[in-house]
């Protein structure tokens, strides 16, 4: 339960992280060219609380997956469930493609972030879930 714990304070702190600096700074311009499609940034802070809930949710079902599934195998164990996470984002993102008016860049960017930050998060739960003989147990 501890390692549990553990890997799922160091997720949520990662994909927080992550979510801030990659949508926040590094697209800060592409969202902005799409304003349109978003609330507006005073009432997007006031619900701010569910961009938390969410983050904690995907943190709290990627480490219940690996914990359930991949526990055991390592870095390795991590990445491949990160990326087979990201392929089920991406789907979904190519029904909202179909269906909002959501700027193709758009997308596809975020779903290069949602790559790199499912990868880095499997590495970071792989890595405090490695096999119990790497850890001299």
């Amino acid at each position: 339960m501890k390692r549990f714990i553990i890997a799922f304070i160091a997720a949520f702190i990662f994909i927080f992280l992550w979510g801030w600096f990659y949508n926040g700074v590094l697209l800060k311009d592409v969202f902005a060219e799409a304003q349109s499609l978003f609330r507006p940034r005073e009432e997007m802070m006031s619900l701010f609380h569910w961009i938390i809930i969410g983050q904690a949710g995907l943190a709290l079902s990627f480490v219940m997956i690996y914990a359930s599934g991949f526990a055991g195998g390592g870095i390795a164990s991590g990445v491949r469930l990160g990326i087979m996470l990201e392929i089920l984002a991406v789907s979904a993102r190519c029904a909202f493609y179909a269906t909002q008016p959501f700027p193709a860049k758009l997308l596809v960017l975020i779903s290069i972030g949602g790559f790199i930050e499912m990868i880095v998060t499997g590495v970071i739960v792989g890595a405090i879930y490695k096999p119990a003989t790497a850890q001299g147990s």
